[in-house]
Parts: structure tokens; C-alpha cells; sequence
């Protein structure tokens, strides 16, 4: 599944993912779900094929996050704080030092190798996924234990990529 949080107009929200089997269910604030077959994107715009047909948005990618123009209106999306530990304590795997990839994509770039100490923040490698980068980065100073991503290679959402322990 692949959680993303963001700010529109001063409201904060979060946008769900998860693949379904026919492609993947899109969770909106509202709670409403929305099946998305297939997309297909190029340097600015982005094609959702629906069960209802096609939806094509423009958009463009900023430092801040990414406007997209539907329907002759934009919409500016901000990224929004990194998630944090849920109210039940249950830890994301990243705080154990267990890296995966948030979303199918191509490893673009990998910043470190195995065995190298890290600084926490330290950027490993970077994701694209829909024409979309990604940047993980070290949860705490330690050491790089396994290194499982290479230049190029296509991974699946959850593939284990960079394992790091606390020294």
C-alpha cells in the first residue's frame, strides 16, 4: 500500500493506494474508492485509465509538490509533514532500519554501498515511479547492512532495499 500525505487550501490529507489485482484502489479524503486500470504518464501529463474510460491531467512537479490542471482549474498540492508512529505504537519498518520500496518502480540512483556508515537524513537511493522521484533516506546514523538495490532495477512495492543498523 502506498500512503502519501499532502496539503490543499490550508487542509491536510491523505491519499491511499493499494494494488487490487485489476490495478490499483484509490482511496480519496472523502473516503470514497476509485479503481484505476492502468496510467500512463510522460513529462507533464498523466493518463488514468478508469472503468469509465480515460482521465487525462496536466501537471507539473515542484519543489514544494505538484500542481495538476483538471478541467481548466489547478490544483496546488503540497507535501505535508512525513508520516509519524501511529497513536497504537506500532513502528514502521523504516524506524527498524528496514527500507522498502513505497510503490512498483526503477531504482534511478544509489548513493551508498554495503557496509558504509550513514548519517540519519543521508540520502541512499532514489525511486521513479509514474514519472515521479523518490528519495529514501537514512531513518538514523548507522551502518548500510544489505544493500539489495541496483541502478536500473525494476522492484515491487515492499521489496526490501536497504537494511540499516543502529553503531
Amino acid at each position: 500500500m502506498y500512503k502519501s500525505a499532502y496539503r490543499y487550501r490550508e487542509e491536510s490529507f491523505t491519499l491511499t493506494a493499494r494494488p487490487d489485482g485489476q490495478g490499483w484502489k484509490i482511496v480519496l479524503p472523502d473516503g470514497s474508492e476509485h479503481t484505476v486500470k492502468g496510467a500512463e504518464a510522460d513529462d507533464y501529463t498523466l493518463t488514468l485509465q478508469t472503468p469509465i474510460g480515460r482521465v487525462r491531467l496536466a501537471f507539473v512537479q515542484t519543489p514544494q509538490g505538484v500542481d495538476i490542471q483538471y478541467r481548466g482549474r489547478v490544483y496546488r498540492f503540497q507535501r505535508a509533514e512525513p508520516f509519524r508512529r501511529s497513536e497504537g505504537g506500532a513502528q514502521h519498518a523504516s524506524a527498524a532500519g528496514i527500507l522498502t520500496a513505497p510503490m512498483p518502480g526503477i531504482i534511478t540512483k544509489v548513493f551508498v554501498q554495503q557496509g558504509e556508515r550513514v548519517e540519519k537524513g543521508q540520502r541512499l537511493l532514489t525511486l521513479e515511479a509514474m514519472k515521479t522521484e523518490q528519495s529514501l533516506r537514512a531513518p538514523f546514523a548507522g551502518v548500510v547492512h544489505q544493500l539489495n538495490a541496483r541502478e536500473g532495477e525494476l522492484v515491487s512495492e515492499g521489496t526490501i532495499l536497504v537494511e540499516i543498523t543502529e553503531q
